[in-house]
């Protein structure tokens, strides 16, 4: 999809409130969502994120009044704010988080190649249990490594994706239709 075609969503609402907030599921009412209209436009929009979004708003003509753009402009700005700055804290958590784990990774693959080195001389023991405790400290220090090294490579990717979302979902263009 080309980065200049916007991409259209667009939700129905029994009130402005249901937005950000999620609705009590009541699939006799005619209305199966149980998810805040924010987490339906974001569902409708992650699967091809790029450029910029269009919702339309269909609300009761009872919602309908002067300042209902600017407040919902407002509203859409301040939760999507927040959302960024919790993922941008999230992944500052998660990059602590990796290197106090990378550190003691590291000292652990020391431990288990030394290991490797004293237990892996032939000398000591017969061959194939020297070869298989020598092997089995190497493998021992690899895994030891392996969560830090995802949470440092890989962990911070869905909280990254998560956050373009927002950045696209709070300079939205909002449309508003009234039904009823």
């Amino acid at each position: 999809m080309p980065a200049d075609k916007s991409r259209d969503v667009r939700i129905e609402l029994s009130s402005l409130r249901e937005l950000f907030h999620a609705p009590d599921l009541d699939p006799l009412s005619g209305r199966p969502h149980a998810h805040s209209g924010i987490d339906r436009i974001l569902n409708k929009v992650r699967p091809g994120s790029h450029g910029p979004v269009r919702a339309t708003i269909v609300l009761p003509a009872t919602e309908r009044t002067a300042d209902l753009e600017a407040r919902t402009r407002s509203a859409l700005r301040q939760y999507c704010d927040v959302r960024i700055e919790q993922g941008l804290n999230d992944k500052a958590s998660l990059r602590h988080e990796g290197i106090a784990t990378l550190w003691r990774g590291l000292l652990f693959m020391a431990l288990c190649m030394l290991a490797s080195r004293i237990v892996g001389e032939p000398r000591y023991l017969p061959g194939i249990v020297a070869r298989f405790l020598d092997e089995g400290f190497i493998i021992a220090g690899w895994v030891a490594l392996w969560y830090p090294l995802d949470v440092l490579l890989y962990q911070h990717w869905p909280l990254t994706r998560e956050q373009r979302l927002y950045e696209q979902l709070r300079d939205m263009s909002l449309e508003f239709e009234f039904v009823g």
